[in-house]
């Protein structure tokens, strides 16, 4: 590692930087999903456990970036492959680990999940579901069970 290239330098620090942001995002996350009430005690007791996270998640991930990309970095290296594509292939096995024990993380600890956008639905299956026997429209069946009218 003894090349001193500011480019590289500048990746080489990056592990640990974006390692520490995903994980204070994984640690805080889970408070944006919780319903504002500003008089609450309760939800400013839920954001200091939060807060308590986003530094766990934060510590966490620069050593995990950190050491995933060194290590990486290392081992390529020494195994004779060039600095550029030894930086490329620790940045990318960096990412994919991070992304993994984002999802362990989130899976053991499901209060933690940051929020997921709703999916998005079509005007005209909105309009089915709001029509209780929609179904019966569609297939125009005679009878129509607990649904008739």
């Amino acid at each position: 590692m003894e090349d001193g290239n500011a480019f590289w330098r500048a990746v080489r620090i990056s592990w640990p930087v974006l390692g520490g942001a995903w994980g204070a995002w994984i640690g805080f996350g889970g408070y944006l999903g919780v319903a504002p009430n500003a008089d609450s005690f309760a939800m400013l007791f839920a954001m200091g456990f939060y807060a308590v996270f986003a530094v766990v998640g934060l510590l966490a991930g620069v050593a995990i970036g950190g050491l995933t990309g060194g290590m990486v970095e290392w081992l390529l290296r020494r195994v004779g492959m060039g600095i550029a594509g030894a930086l490329i292939v620790a940045t990318v096995v960096n990412a994919l680990v991070l992304w993994q024990v984002a999802g362990f993380v989130q899976a053991r600890y499901p209060g933690l999940n940051a929020p997921a956008g709703k999916p998005s639905m079509s005007s005209a299956i909105k309009s089915l579901l709001d029509i209780p026997c929609a179904h019966l429209e569609i297939e125009k069946a005679p009878g129509g069970g607990a649904c008739r009218s």
